[in-house]
């Protein structure tokens, strides 16, 4: 049976309780720009993805219900189906032909007031496997949520202080038995953060590009989401 939106939250406000404990002995994270998280109504919220670690980064400093997008694929690692299910992530296929089903998750997510938590990178930044590299191109799906659904965009980094970089610990022939991409099949390297810095910027306004063209906005409104990330992974006022 599917679980309501309700059951949904509680499962992730549950499980919050019991792993956010461990998790921040394992990795600390220092949090800026928290005033420009927007406290309630429908949100587009967009980060950086350079570990596979940083939904629980976010997840467990972010005081409201995300609801994630997942590549489809993850619902074949075992045990993830069903954390799936659970937690309210909405897996959405990587070639673009996202499925009705998918979208119409995404509407609710809206309709309910709640916040959609979206990778633009997806998976590209890792697969690069350069650490070091800047912003992956993004998808512009997020920004079609964000003008067709009236939805603001809050940008967030990740911006890693240590870190180790080891051996993908998943062997290439185990992933591909799993039914991964071949792309991801080929990652060697993975990141696990010791300390991070979490940087929240400024409310993108969706009004502002209403007025233009779907495939025009969704353009300008990628590329603005990218400039703003990338200027928050400056991070100047660290420095200070």
């Amino acid at each position: 049976m599917e679980n309501t939106v309700d059951q949904v939250k509680k499962n992730v406000e549950t499980m919050k309780k019991f792993i956010t404990p461990f998790f921040n002995l394992a990795v600390s994270t220092t949090i800026y720009g928290y005033h420009n998280i927007v406290p309630t109504g429908k949100l587009i919220l967009t980060c950086n993805h350079r570990s596979d670690m940083d939904p629980f980064v976010i997840g467990s400093v972010f005081p409201r219900f995300i609801s994630w997008i997942a590549a489809e694929y993850t619902t074949r690692i075992p045990l993830f189906k069903d954390l799936v299910e659970k937690t309210g992530t909405i897996p959405m296929a990587i070639d673009g032909n996202i499925s009705m089903a998918s979208i119409k998750k995404v509407q609710q997510v809206f309709k309910n007031g709640d916040v959609l938590g979206i990778f633009p990178e997806g998976h590209d930044y890792m697969v690069r496997n350069d650490f070091s590299a800047p912003l992956a191109n993004f998808h512009s799906g997020f920004a079609a949520f964000c003008l067709r659904n009236k939805v603001d965009i809050l940008p967030s980094v990740i911006i890693p202080e240590e870190e180790t970089i080891s051996d993908y610990p998943i062997p290439p022939l185990v992933r591909a038995f799993m039914g991964m991409p071949k792309e991801v099949c080929e990652i060697k390297k993975r990141v696990v953060y010791k300390k991070v810095n979490l940087v929240f910027g400024e409310v993108i306004k969706y009004e502002n590009y209403a007025h233009l063209p779907l495939d025009q906005g969704m353009k300008i409104v990628s590329d603005e989401t990218r400039r703003r990330m990338g200027e928050l992974q400056k991070a100047d006022f660290l420095k200070k």
